[in-house]
């Protein structure tokens, strides 16, 4: 299954892992925070899924949907969360919600996929 909006492109892989994919010069916002999540669930039904995280250049997160991240995360379907952080900007946003807001569910940045679909595989 794969969705695509003007943003982001979220598929669900043969081996049962979410992939997000955030399109360039998107910012993440409350608005597209309730939609992606709407796309989440309708990807994962009732269960929850391992998500794994990319995005073209100048991607970015306001404020406001960093703080509401920690708000819906119990409405989350993941059972972990890995972020491929290629360029340094993508890895300082990703360290940078994981030291502040601190998810409850597994979280890790990862600098190559191999190693972040290994570590995904353990939550299926």
């Amino acid at each position: 299954m794969v969705v695509e909006i003007e943003e982001a492109i979220v598929s669900l892989r043969e081996d049962g892992i979410v992939h997000v994919h955030f399109k360039k010069y998107v910012e993440i916002t409350v608005e597209l925070q309730g939609r992606m999540y709407d796309i989440y669930n309708e990807i994962c039904g009732n269960g929850h899924k391992p998500f794994l995280f990319t995005a073209d250049e100048f991607f970015s997160i306001t404020k406001e949907a960093r703080d509401n991240a920690i708000i819906m995360e119990g409405l989350y379907p993941g059972s972990a969360s890995a972020v491929l952080a290629t360029s340094l900007a993508y890895k300082l946003v990703a360290n940078f919600y994981l030291i502040v807001n601190k998810p409850k569910s597994p979280y890790k940045v990862f600098n190559n996929e191999e190693d972040a679909v290994e570590w995904l595989k353990t939550y299926l």
